[in-house]
Order: C-alpha cells, then sequence, then structure tokens
C-alpha cells in the first residue's frame, strides 16, 4: 500500500500538469512592446502602415480652430495639419478634446500628436516634446489712422484700454504701469466696437485673434507697432516619438520653404505672420 501512494501522486500530478497544458506557454514579449509603444515610443511607422495622422485639439478657438456655420472644422491649424499630414503622405483625422484634458489624452494615445495653437512651456516640456512652428503675442489694436499716436506700450500711459475679460490680452495690461483706465468686456467684439465708437484708445488683444478680426473688418482697425509677450507654439509629441517628431519638423520645413505656411497665414490673417 505504502509503494502504491507514491505511485498514485505521481499520476495526479502528471494528469493536473496536463490538464494546465504541460508545458507552459509563455507569450513572446508583445510586438507593441519591442517598438516601443507600450510606453508611449515611436509611432510614425503605424501612421504610415494606416495612413492616417490623429490630432487632438479644442475646437473651439477662432480663428486657428473651430467650427463654421455648417458645423465644418476650419481654422489655420487645421489648414497646417492638413499640409504637413500631406507632406507625410498620410490624411488627417482631428479628434476633438477639452483643454483640461489634452495631454492626458495624447498620453493615453487617443491620438498621435496635439496640434491646437498650444503654447510652449517649461512646465509642458517636462511632459512632452514640441516640434515649435511659430511665435504669436499681443497686439495694440488701433482705430484706422492712429489718432492718438500709439506705438509702444509705453505709449498706453493715460490712455483708456479694452480688453476682453479672462483673455491673455487682460494678464498682459495688468503688467503695464500709467494706463488711466482698463475696460473689460465679455466678448472681444465688444472691445472693438467700443473702441470704433471712441470709448476706448486702443485694444490689447491676442495677436492671431486681433487680425483676424481687422482682416473680417478691413480698413476699420489697424495694428501699432510689434507684438510683444510673443510665445512660441509648438506641436506636442510623446516624449519617445522621436522618429515621428523629427518627421513632423521636416515637413514644417518643407512647407516653410516652399510658401504653403505664408498663404495660409495670409488666408487667415491676411498677412504672413508667421515670419514676424
Amino acid at each position: 500500500m505504502k509503494k502504491i501512494i507514491p505511485i498514485l501522486l505521481t499520476v495526479i500530478l502528471a494528469m493536473v500538469l496536463s490538464a494546465c497544458g504541460g508545458k507552459q506557454n509563455i507569450p513572446d514579449s508583445p510586438k507593441d512592446t519591442q517598438s516601443g509603444k507600450a510606453d508611449g515610443g515611436n509611432t510614425l511607422a503605424d501612421i504610415k502602415e494606416k495612413g492616417e495622422l490623429t490630432i487632438g485639439m479644442d475646437d473651439t478657438l477662432p480663428p486657428m480652430e473651430y467650427r463654421n456655420d455648417k458645423n465644418e472644422l476650419v481654422g489655420f491649424d487645421i489648414d497646417f495639419a492638413q499640409a504637413l499630414a500631406k507632406e507625410l503622405g498620410v490624411k488627417v483625422k482631428f479628434v476633438p478634446s477639452s483643454w483640461d484634458g489634452i495631454l492626458p489624452g495624447l498620453d493615453a494615445k487617443r491620438f498621435d500628436i496635439i496640434l491646437s495653437s498650444m503654447n510652449v512651456t517649461e512646465e509642458r516640456a517636462k511632459q512632452v516634446n514640441f516640434v515649435q512652428y511659430f511665435g504669436a503675442g499681443q497686439i495694440l489694436v488701433v482705430k484706422k489712422g492712429n489718432p492718438s499716436n500709439i506705438q509702444t506700450v509705453d505709449d498706453l500711459k493715460g490712455k483708456t484700454v479694452g480688453v476682453q475679460l479672462g483673455s491673455t490680452g487682460e494678464t498682459a495690461v495688468n503688467t503695464i504701469k500709467g494706463i488711466k483706465e482698463v475696460k473689460k468686456y465679455d466678448l472681444t467684439t465688444d472691445v472693438l466696437n467700443d473702441m470704433g465708437l471712441g470709448r476706448v484708445d486702443a485694444v490689447v488683444v491676442g495677436e492671431m485673434i486681433g487680425r483676424y478680426y481687422m482682416k473680417a473688418k478691413p480698413g476699420v482697425f489697424e495694428v501699432a507697432g510689434t507684438a510683444f509677450n510673443v510665445q512660441p507654439m509648438g506641436i506636442a509629441v510623446r516624449k519617445n516619438d522621436t522618429e515621428l517628431r523629427d518627421a513632423l519638423d521636416k515637413a514644417l520645413k518643407a512647407i516653410e520653404a516652399n510658401g504653403t505656411l505664408s498663404d495660409i497665414s495670409k488666408k487667415w490673417f491676411g498677412s504672413d505672420i508667421t515670419k514676424q
């Protein structure tokens, strides 16, 4: 009996191993891990393979990216993105995202890149790599003919200045000393309308938005001096997507060289602000 028990145990153990597959099938490292995608690695090959570049953006910022009256996605960044995709030999797919969730969305691979007028900052550069395309700042908008002879922010001393409430223009004005009064409005159009009525001497507004409205109403307003508080904007790419970053940088240089980027700027702003 004592001899039988070890034999039975051996048989049972063999049966258990057989039921579990005997030899354990340990899978090879997943292909995605080998290519680096598991940790936010290179996606350029996948983009080329599927023929599509997915782009995260906040679609509520005219004239950069917004919905027209037909609910079509239009704007400077839309044309810019399509030009880049053409250089890469792929199509583009836009993925609308709320601004507060756009960086987590990139990290979670909901899209390949972010192209949404994102300012390059030290804090963001810790999370992503950037392909910088041009800088934009604040501008001084005055009535046509510049009756108050305003050329720089120093000329705003003793003047009444209009800004949109909560805008980067308001932030900039708060650093300028000597202004007589700062009038705040809910909408940029309201600020410009009041200047047209002579209620403010100048408007401080983001360059892209200001030039867009001036293009919509030619001959009414003009820019005084040059942009200030300029910050670069960039295409955000995951840290390990180095080949994709380099490919986008190459595509950017190509559309700068052939005049496409300049044409897009003139279409939306009436001038080439990318070379300022």
